[in-house]
């Protein structure tokens, strides 16, 4: 069989060009039906009874592709058969042909890309809670835009047009480009670092680089904190790196992530009954509704000096946020306690000496 085409083929080829051109677009149009047929017949009925709702979507997409891309090919073949190498018919006809083709696969590529990249970040983000959305924003403009490079390449070669010093050029801007965002490329990775490790996340209270403050943004370039005074700092995340962060979010032992301890320090004076001291500090802290029962909630005699006993007070607020309200209650029923068992609170003392 394969030796009765050849001399069909032979034949085609000693009656010229018109014939060989005649004989392959319509060969190109015939198996285009045929093809057609395949794709909407028994393949789209495998498709629909499949459960996979991937590749209905994929066929969708496809279809434009698939029903052009069989002519497109016998295009490419006829013209390729039936003209010399280098001739202006091939380059035109063949070329443009492919060009063509691989405009369309860069468009499917770039549909795929839109379709199916966000719902796998989207996953990623639901099991790992990671705010991922700049990262999936990135890679989707960077895997359009590699399709569409390639494509544009591939077809103007097909068009005889020498890529080189296209290649040539890009690579040294490249490089260029590359040496001037090098801390921009620092901060990237920094915080694709950052977004896998997770030291915060958005809405913690943390302290880091002498900042206190609550997160309102972790980027791939910088992080954003909004500190007690209302002011926004923003550091670049190449200075995070290696850094100490304290995160008052993350810390706790408790069942609740957002509790944290608190701990301060009361003088009294001397003569004072420690024992007293201690259940009052202690009643003040059972009584604030921002606390918490914990068992390591304590109040300890921490010191003696020459002027005062110093008591420790370990207890655990219900949230971070509410930190500074808890020591004010605490700290202002303390006081009254004080002031109603007649309790002295001791002050620093000066001494001046007369040299005369």
């Amino acid at each position: 069989m394969m030796d009765a085409l050849t001399g069909y083929l032979e034949v085609i080829e000693d009656a010229g060009t018109l014939a060989q051109l005649g004989f392959g677009l319509l060969s190109s149009i015939i198996a285009t039906y045929v093809f057609r047929l395949l794709i909407n017949g028994p393949i789209l009925r495998r498709i629909e009874g499949s459960k996979n709702l991937y590749d209905d979507r994929i066929f969708t997409l496809a279809t434009p592709l698939l029903n052009l891309g069989v002519l497109l090919c016998g295009i490419w073949l006829t013209f390729q058969w039936s003209f010399e190498d280098g001739s202006f018919e091939r380059s035109a006809f063949a070329g443009g042909s492919m060009a063509v083709l691989l405009v369309m696969t860069a468009q499917f590529l770039t549909a795929l890309v839109d379709d199916f990249v966000p719902p796998i970040f989207q996953e990623i983000d639901e099991r790992t809670h990671l705010d991922l959305s700049t990262m999936q924003t990135i890679t989707v403009s960077a895997a359009k835009m590699v399709a569409w490079l390639a494509a544009v390449l591939i077809a103007l070669e097909q068009l005889n047009i020498d890529v080189t010093p296209i290649l040539a050029s890009a690579t040294i801007l490249t490089l260029v480009v590359g040496l001037a965002l090098q801390e921009t490329a620092g901060n990237l990775v920094s915080g694709m670092l950052m977004l896998l490790d997770k030291p915060f996340s958005k809405g913690d209270k943390v302290i880091v680089k002498g900042v206190k403050g609550k997160v309102v943004d972790v980027g791939l370039m910088t992080t954003k904190i909004r500190t007690g005074n209302e002011r926004l700092v923003v550091i670049p995340n190449t200075s995070l790196s290696g850094e100490v962060v304290e995160n008052y979010a993350q810390g706790s032992t408790l069942e609740n992530p957002d509790s944290m301890n608190l701990r301060f320090r009361v003088r009294t004076g001397l003569e004072e009954d420690a024992e007293l001291v201690k259940e009052i500090m202690m009643k003040a802290v059972t009584d604030c509704e921002f606390t918490v029962d914990y068992v390591k909630t304590e109040v300890l005699l921490y010191d003696i000096t020459e002027t005062a006993l110093v008591f420790r007070l370990d207890c655990w607020v219900n949230d971070y946020n509410n930190e500074r309200k808890a020591k004010d209650w605490i700290l202002i029923e303390i006081l009254r306690k004080f002031k109603e068992e007649g309790i002295s609170i001791p002050y620093p003392h000066l001494t001046v000496k007369n040299q005369d």
